[in-house]
C-alpha cells in the first residue's frame, strides 16, 4: 500500500523539474511538508501551493488536501470503469492515494506531478509506473508500444547526451531494439542504483497496454528487484523534508 507521495513542480520556461513536497498518510491523517527542493525551485519562480504558504510548516488534515482531491476522478463519471481499467485498479483495491500514485495526478492546466515513495515489502522494491514521453516517440515506436504484451520484458538504456537530463533513461524492447518511452525522471537515479546493486534480481516488465488511452496512460510498467541493504529511495537532499 502506498503511504507517501512526492510532488514535483516544473518551470514551464526551462522545462526543469524540482521535487518540492511530500504528502504522507498515516491511519486517517494526511500530512504535507515542503522539501529542500522547494527552496531551489523558489529561485526559479516556485511560489508554493495555495493553502500551504509556509515552507517550514507541517500541514495536517483528516481528509485529503483539496489541491490533490481535485486531481481524483469523480466516482459519478461514466468513464470511471474504463479509467480504473487503464490504471489497473479495481473498486476492491481502489484508494485515492493509489490513484494519485499511479496517475501522477497530472492536469493539463498546471505543472505539478505526484509520484509514489516506495517502501520495502518482504525484502523487495516494487513500483508500477507509466512510461513517460510516449507522445514524443516516432510513429513506428508508438506502434511497437501498442503491440507489446503483458509480461514482456523491458530494458533500460542510458540517454547520456540528453541536454536536459544526463541521468535520463529510455525504456526499450529486446529484439528488435525499439524505444517505448522514458523512465519517469524522478525514478531514474534510483533505478540506476538498484540495477547496479541488485542486478541479478532486477527486472522491468509490461503490466498493461492501453492503446485507446491518453498517451500518458499508454504503457503501464512494473519494476521488481531485491531491496539492497541500506538503500534509501530519493535520498538526495532535494527530496528530503524541510521539517
Amino acid at each position: 500500500m502506498c503511504k507517501e507521495l512526492g510532488l514535483s513542480w516544473q518551470n514551464q520556461d526551462t522545462r526543469e523539474w524540482f521535487p518540492v513536497a511530500r504528502i504522507s498518510k498515516k491511519d486517517d491523517e494526511y500530512a504535507f511538508r515542503y522539501t529542500h527542493g522547494a527552496v531551489e525551485a523558489k529561485k526559479s519562480g516556485f511560489q508554493g501551493l495555495a493553502g500551504f504558504p509556509d515552507f517550514n510548516h507541517t500541514y495536517l488534515s483528516d481528509i485529503i488536501f483539496p489541491v490533490f482531491q481535485n486531481r481524483i476522478m469523480n466516482k459519478s463519471r461514466p468513464d470511471r470503469d474504463e479509467f480504473l481499467s487503464w490504471i489497473e485498479l479495481k473498486d476492491t483495491t481502489y484508494s485515492q492515494f493509489k490513484e494519485l500514485a499511479r496517475t501522477g495526478g497530472i492536469k493539463a492546466t498546471d505543472n505539478l506531478q505526484l509520484y509514489p515513495i516506495p517502501s520495502e515489502t518482504d525484502g523487495y522494491y516494487n513500483v508500477q509506473f507509466f512510461s513517460h514521453g510516449v507522445s514524443h516517440l516516432p510513429e513506428n515506436y508508438k506502434d511497437r508500444t501498442n503491440r507489446l504484451s503483458v509480461g514482456d520484458k523491458l530494458y533500460l538504456c542510458a540517454d547520456l547526451q540528453n541536454e536536459q537530463d544526463s541521468s535520463a533513461l529510455f525504456l526499450r524492447t529486446s529484439d528488435p531494439v525499439e524505444l517505448v518511452g522514458y523512465v519517469p525522471k524522478f525514478f531514474a537515479k534510483d533505478f540506476q542504483e538498484l540495477f547496479k546493486r541488485s542486478k541479478d534480481s532486477f527486472g522491468i516488465k509490461v503490466i498493461k497496454v492501453n492503446a485507446d488511452a491518453p498517451e500518458q496512460l499508454r504503457l503501464l510498467c512494473e519494476i521488481d528487484c531485491r531491496w539492497p541493504k541500506g538503500f534509501v529511495p530519493f535520498k538526495e537532499s532535494s527530496f528530503q523534508p524541510l521539517v
